[in-house]
């Protein structure tokens, strides 16, 4: 590749584009209709909650664009936005910086993907409207659990990347 440093800027406003894409179509689109985002939701949750969320998107006729936001545009931006993180890290000279980018991108990944199908999977959306069957109690959700350690590793991904980005040699 003749400039990889071109290819991390890419993946980066990509990644930036795809993240922006999703606030406002969640944000304009979805926000005005339903109670709470679960994906922007910091304050604890029960299951019971989202059962709710499900049937609003359903009744407001939300749950395809719903569906399209978690499903495929956030998938792509989970990708682009690892890859970005494992690439910054990777041009670094330094065999740990680059260890440390792949484990944290891939944690953040994970986190990401597992959030969005706990959720497709609870919202029904990924079982043709039929939903999950859970214990619906005044527990506090799996997936807001899910959802903070996200933030969290995504916070520590930028951090990092924002450091070794300034680091020479």
């Amino acid at each position: 590749m003749k400039n990889p440093l071109a290819l991390v800027r890419g993946l980066g406003f990509g990644a930036l584009g795809l993240f922006l894409l999703m606030v406002a179509i969640l944000q304009i689109k979805i926000a005005p209709n339903v109670a709470f985002l679960p994906q922007a939701e910091l304050r604890p949750y029960p299951d019971s909650a989202l059962v709710n969320l499900a049937e609003t998107l359903r009744e407001q006729g939300l749950n395809g664009t719903y569906k399209t936001v978690l499903l495929s545009i956030d998938f792509l931006f989970i990708t682009v936005f690892g890859l970005w993180v494992m690439l910054v890290h990777m041009m670094r000279s330094a065999v740990s910086w680059g260890f440390w980018g792949v484990t944290i991108a891939a944690l953040f990944m994970a986190l990401d993907f597992s959030e969005n199908m706990m959720l497709a999977m609870l919202l029904g959306l990924a079982t043709k409207g039929n939903l999950a069957s859970t214990e619906l109690t005044a527990q506090i959700s799996a997936v807001h659990w899910i959802t903070l350690a996200k933030y969290s590793v995504g916070a520590i991904c930028l951090l990092s990347a924002f450091i070794v980005s300034r680091k020479r040699g």
